[in-house]
């Protein structure tokens, strides 16, 4: 059989040429097998699963989904009913919605390691804050700004740490993860920052934070020079 916008000779079971892909005619001329599953295929067949992983993925989403907004419902009615002076459903929601962003923009998310290490310490520091929020009324003399003198500070020295040790493993990948590394050791420098603002009050652990990030991103100038020269070219069209 030949096609004939290109003039492919096609010895395929198809009705698409898979040059040109145009419908193809058949000749009445042309002799061909008794039976036209004794023709070769086209294209390889694929096997596909019954469900692709994907949409199994995205379907526990859903579930979460339905399942975390029944909860909070739930958590509301039991704390407004029982204990209506401390709100520990915010606690609650803080704990559902990083449920939420754990599977959504860390399992299922094809982003790059430093975007999903972004969002895990974004989460955390909510989880912080609300409990923060829940405690800070129960207790006296409680001092609420240790989430930013230690908490900030050890999330994002933890962060630093994790994206290091992965650069360290995927050394032979640094074109794709140099940029993610500088971007989450500069986060380590927020402490600092928050210090000169009077919102932090014990430095230390901010300290601490900051001279990780310098070593970090001094380590990752110096091995990755060639790497990062070239994502920057890429990233600004250089």
């Amino acid at each position: 059989m030949r096609c004939e916008y290109c003039k492919v000779e096609i010895g395929c079971k198809s009705k698409i040429c898979p040059l040109c892909h145009e419908k193809l005619r058949l000749d009445p001329s042309v002799d061909l097998p008794a039976r036209v599953e004794e023709l070769p295929s086209a294209y390889p067949q694929k096997k596909h699963d019954k469900i692709p992983v994907a949409k199994k993925l995205r379907s526990f989403s859903s579930i979460y989904l339905s399942v975390a907004l029944a909860v909070f419902i739930i958590a509301v009615a039991i704390n407004l009913r029982l204990t209506p002076e401390i709100y520990w459903f915010a606690f609650v929601a803080a704990v559902l919605v990083y449920g939420y962003i754990l599977i959504k923009h860390t399992i299922l998310s094809n982003n790059s390691v430093g975007i999903k290490i972004f969002w895990q310490a974004v989460s955390i520091l909510v989880l912080l804050l609300a409990l923060n929020y829940l405690v800070k009324n129960q207790t006296a003399d409680y001092d609420k700004t240790w989430v930013w003198d230690f908490g900030l500070p050890a999330i994002l020295i933890v962060s630093t740490l994790v994206v290091g040790i992965y650069t360290s493993i995927a050394f032979h990948k640094w074109h794709s993860v140099i940029i993610d590394a500088l971007m989450i050791s500069a986060l380590g420098f927020i402490p600092l920052i928050l210090f000169g603002a009077g919102v932090v009050k014990q430095p230390v652990t901010s300290i601490a934070s900051a001279c990780l990030s310098s070593v970090a991103i001094i380590f990752c100038s110096i091995l990755g020079r060639k790497n990062l020269l070239s994502e920057f070219k890429k990233k600004f069209h250089v």
